[in-house]
């Protein structure tokens, strides 16, 4: 894939490659956007497998309460069932993107719902801000 044909809230597998330490490997699914006058590069968020440790109690895991996740910087997504790791937000090239991910029963690649991508985009920039604006 050496084109970016997405639209922003798109899921694409991308290989992370070789990393250090918490940082997410290999190759996951992402949330990805555009990036404006830049058709090398997008802004993605990795995606995970929900894991008790995302949440604060078993019970809260088991019934995915996304109410009760553990820390501020993740956020579950109902549609795909998985944790957004906000906190490992990047940029990166378009050479590590791999393939869409697809609906099994129509084939269609999977997007966010807009609800879904307006709540990301507000705790991507409260994550954001909590780096420029430390106290």
């Amino acid at each position: 894939m050496k084109t970016k044909n997405f639209i922003d809230g798109s899921m694409i597998s991308i290989h992370f490659g070789k990393t250090v330490g918490a940082e997410i490997n290999n190759e996951h699914y992402s949330i990805v956007f555009n990036i404006k006058n830049n058709d090398n590069m997008v802004f993605c968020i990795p995606l995970t497998s929900p894991k008790m440790k995302h949440f604060k109690t078993e019970k809260d895991f088991n019934e995915r309460n996304y109410l009760q996740l553990k820390y501020p910087h993740t956020y579950y997504i109902a549609q795909t069932d998985s944790i957004a790791l906000i906190d490992q937000l990047r940029v990166i090239s378009i050479d590590r993107l791999r393939h869409f991910h697809t609906d099994p029963t129509t084939g269609k690649m999977i997007t966010l719902y807009p609800e879904e991508l307006d709540i990301i985009k507000l705790k991507v920039e409260k994550f954001i801000k909590s780096i420029l604006h430390k106290k």
